[in-house]
């Protein structure tokens, strides 16, 4: 299933990748539809990878919160990209990491 059509998107799947967070932004980039995608994960490989693939976060939170920003060419809207692994456990059951990226407008961003 192609899911980069979808404006609007949650969803649960098993593993998520480097390589699979930077497939995202590129393809959501060069989308007109995309407006949030929030996607949750249970195993990750993840890793320093992902700086090299999509470069350095704008911000890091904590170790388990990094966010990214990245212009959306001939728009005035920005892709705001957060990553949260979180690896404690709630309620005796482990968390679930997650992806969110979302579509904002520039003037939501800390660049203006």
């Amino acid at each position: 299933m192609n899911i980069l059509h979808f404006e609007y998107l949650e969803i649960l799947v098993k593993t998520l990748s480097s390589e699979d967070v930077a497939y995202l932004r590129t393809n959501l980039l060069k989308s007109s539809n995309f407006q949030k995608f929030k996607i949750f994960f249970r195993e990750s490989t993840i890793d320093g990878s992902l700086h090299t693939l999509i470069g350095e976060p704008y911000r890091i939170v904590s170790d388990v919160k990094k966010i990214w920003y990245f212009r959306i060419e001939s728009t005035n809207y920005y892709m705001h990209l957060t990553l949260e692994t979180p690896d404690d456990k709630k309620r005796g059951r482990p968390r679930y990491q997650f992806i969110t990226l979302t579509r904002v407008a520039k003037e939501d961003t800390p660049f203006f």
